[in-house]
């Protein structure tokens, strides 16, 4: 999965992202101090204590265009970039509270491949505090299904 950023400036360190982030007080946090002006950016990061991976990636508007062909972007956008991660529930919870930080920098908007709506950054704010607020239920839910497995008689 994949979350697009649209930006007419972009965050130019992990150093900046996460004083964002820290402004939020939300739970990602990035391990290594690193410039974000390479087109491909592998991003080692904790999301309540758990280690995460992340990808920021430059792209083009041509292509998110292409990707949501349905969706009205804005014409003239300068930083156009595509955030991956893990796939594990603290990787999602880590690129949704990382993007709206982000957006909180430097205004934008986002648009993720689970919803393909564009948010602004109050949107994608709420987007996260509710992902996380959520989380405590979406690991009791994994707990649940994993012990039943493990509980499982194999044959």
């Amino acid at each position: 999965m994949e979350i697009y950023l649209l930006t007419d400036e972009a965050v130019l360190t992990t150093q900046a992202w996460q004083a964002g982030v820290d402004a939020l007080a939300f739970d990602v946090r990035f391990l290594d101090e690193q410039s974000l002006q390479a087109d491909e950016v592998r991003l080692r990061a904790a999301c309540k204590d758990k280690p995460v991976l992340m990808e920021l990636e430059k792209t083009s508007l041509a292509r998110v265009r292409e990707t949501f062909p349905d969706v009205a972007f804005p014409d003239g956008v300068a930083c156009v970039h595509a955030l991956y991660w893990n796939k594990t529930l603290e990787g999602g919870l880590a690129a949704y509270q990382a993007a709206a930080a982000y957006l909180g920098l430097v205004k934008g908007l986002m648009i993720d491949t689970e919803e393909g709506k564009l948010k602004t950054p109050d949107g994608a704010i709420e987007l996260a505090r509710k992902m996380t607020a959520e989380m405590p239920m979406l690991e009791a839910a994994m707990a649940d299904i994993l012990a039943k497995i493990v509980a499982k008689p194999r044959n």
